[in-house]
């Protein structure tokens, strides 16, 4: 078609009105509705000028905003929902995946009691990417099961006076804070066990107390009932470097071994190991290890594996 006919056919429509224009599309026949069709497909619809705009923004601009809006937009994440009202605490968990409702008339209102480390990648390595303990809402699910509502709180040092007035509001608490991180953190773990003392003397359960903590927090306190029907008589502590290498090597002869620090109950600085020969003696203290035998061993808390000689490790422990 020529630009002269193409001039009439624009200044066609833009003296037609749309009534004029669904008439005309009406009278045509199904091929010429169809060349329109085609011909209307390969033009595009003109933008507003905020559109045009919009288009015209570098992609990475573009991007930001809408991460900033995403960002705007996201809901703060809500109190822990139960028949406690714990409003006042700082919540720190990015969500409560996975935990049970609560029931309305719970047989008794509980709570469980977590440290975040703020400064520690996740809050420290016995947390999950939302903030929790890998076993917290496992612990509060099996309370709701059971009849009893179990709210999932942190503890954050600045907010002390807070936490334990609403901690009067419970019937019991679990604590699950692992030693030295209330510390970690930057508050004072003396502080908090004096806090959860006086729980407990409000009649409120707590479970594990602080003085239980103190006398069996420890992991010495295996060694206390290694001679009862419960123990293992080849359980020790280890107290001086020479201790260690003489009392590893003979009861790693004996049966695999697991080497724990002290305290502690994330899995950091815990080892199982054995033999990698098999060899093993068939009662505590007849043989012992040398130096040279190889260890066949794997770090809880990530489930690494590595291969190192018995002196190597004894070694590694010491120094």
């Amino acid at each position: 078609m020529g630009s002269g006919a193409s001039s009439g056919l624009k200044a066609a429509v833009e003296a037609s009105n749309d009534e004029d224009l669904k008439k005309t599309v009406a009278s045509m026949s199904a091929e010429e509705r169809e060349k329109l069709k085609i011909a209307l497909s390969g033009v595009d619809a003109p933008k507003s000028d905020a559109k045009a705009a919009e288009a015209e923004k570098p992609k990475e601009e573009t991007k930001a905003e809408a991460k900033e809006e995403a960002k705007e937009a996201a809901p703060a994440a809500a109190p822990a929902a139960g028949p406690v009202d714990v409003s006042a605490l700082t919540v720190v968990a990015k969500d409560n995946k996975g935990l049970l409702a609560q029931p309305d008339t719970p047989k008794y209102k509980g709570a469980l009691a977590q440290i975040y480390v703020r400064s520690a990648p996740y809050g420290g390595s016995d947390k999950s990417s939302n903030g929790h303990r890998y076993d917290s809402i496992p612990f509060a699910n099996g309370m709701v099961n059971a009849g009893m509502s179990c709210q999932l709180i942190h503890y954050v040092h600045q907010e002390h006076d807070k936490f334990f007035e609403v901690c009067k509001n419970f019937d019991f608490i679990i604590v699950r804070c692992n030693p030295g991180q209330i510390k970690a953190d930057g508050g004072d773990q003396g502080k908090f066990d004096d806090g959860m003392r006086e729980i407990r003397k409000a009649g409120i359960q707590v479970w594990p107390s602080p003085d239980v903590m103190e006398f069996m927090g420890a992991k010495d306190a295996l060694c206390k009932v290694a001679n009862l029907s419960i123990g293992l008589e080849d359980t020790l502590a280890y107290y001086s470097a020479e201790e260690f290498a003489t009392g590893f090597k003979k009861t790693m002869k004996f049966q695999p071994r697991v080497i724990k620090q002290n305290r502690g109950s994330s899995g950091e600085g815990i080892w199982i190991i054995k033999l990698k020969s098999g060899e093993y003696c068939k009662t505590y203290g007849e043989a012992s290890c040398e130096d040279g035998d190889v260890l066949d061993m794997m770090e809880a808390n990530d489930n690494h594996a590595e291969e190192h000689t018995v002196a190597e490790f004894i070694e590694f422990c010491v120094n």
